[in-house]
């Protein structure tokens, strides 16, 4: 029942809204075909010419747009470069200070062997000619201690001597 009233509603509107085709001719305006014609004609060649202006902005944006992405892409580029080579040049700091910081390490370490065999090999010498010298001489106070041992057998107070010291 809605749908009816609101159909007749709008067809009512409608009918009073428009103009009946009596009304359409203005009796007040002669205008020939003619002017119509060239009116027509002239709106016409503006529309044309508003078509190519629109058609031409168009293409205008399309080429400052790629323009534009062009432009950014190069400065893109540009600063991928610079940060790799802001990298690179990081990069081979740190490898310097590294390379730097193990030569240090090396000398040392290389600095204390060197000073270490040149302080013992003295002291090495040494007591390699101690060592010999006491081989050499070890035999003779074996023979003096078989000696006095042999004495303490014989003699009462060399014996106490030799027990006190924990040589008989």
């Amino acid at each position: 029942m809605r749908r009816v009233l609101l159909t007749c509603v709008l067809w009512a509107g409608a009918l009073a809204v428009l103009p009946a085709p009596g009304w359409a001719q203005d009796r007040s305006v002669n205008a020939t075909d003619r002017e119509i014609i060239e009116r027509l004609v002239r709106m016409e060649t503006r529309l044309e010419r508003l078509e190519d202006s629109i058609q031409q902005l168009r293409e205008d944006m399309n080429r400052q747009n790629q323009q534009l992405r062009e432009d950014m892409n190069r400065q893109n580029q540009q600063l991928r470069e610079d940060v790799n080579h802001q990298l690179d040049r990081h990069f081979q700091l740190i490898l310097g200070v590294l390379g730097a910081f193990t030569f240090m390490f090396l000398s040392v370490l290389g600095f204390a062997v060197w000073d270490r065999r040149t302080m013992v090999r003295p002291f090495a010498d040494k007591v390699k000619i101690l060592e010999d010298d006491l081989s050499a001489k070890g035999h003779r106070l074996d023979v003096i201690l078989d000696a006095i041992r042999s004495l303490g057998q014989r003699d009462e107070r060399v014996a106490t001597i030799l027990k006190r010291l924990h040589l008989l």
